[in-house]
């Protein structure tokens, strides 16, 4: 199942985001830091963004947040955040 970031530039769009990622994802997130969360998902990043804003009940932001999806991964941080992402690359998880 394909993971993605979820980022925001902007703070006033952390909010709406972690409402929307907390209650359709559930247990397929992780929130990084300000701004950036991990999403399970299976299907594309423009899915993705309108899975998490469809109109008209949840407009769009007008800027600064982006999905990217996570092809390779490498770094220096949490073990549990690595943890979290080793076991979702090899669980099934609805969509």
């Amino acid at each position: 199942m394909p993971i993605f970031t979820v980022n925001t530039t902007y703070p006033e769009n952390d909010e709406p985001l972690k409402t929307r990622i907390t209650a359709l994802f559930l247990e397929n997130y992780y929130e990084v830091g300000r701004g950036q969360w991990l999403v399970v998902f299976d299907g594309t990043a423009q899915e993705l963004y309108r899975k998490l804003f469809p109109e008209p009940q949840f407009p769009l932001p007008r800027k600064g947040v982006a999905m990217f999806g996570i092809s390779g991964y490498y770094g220096n941080a949490s073990l549990d955040m690595w943890d979290w992402i080793a076991n979702k690359l090899g669980s099934k998880v609805a969509k």
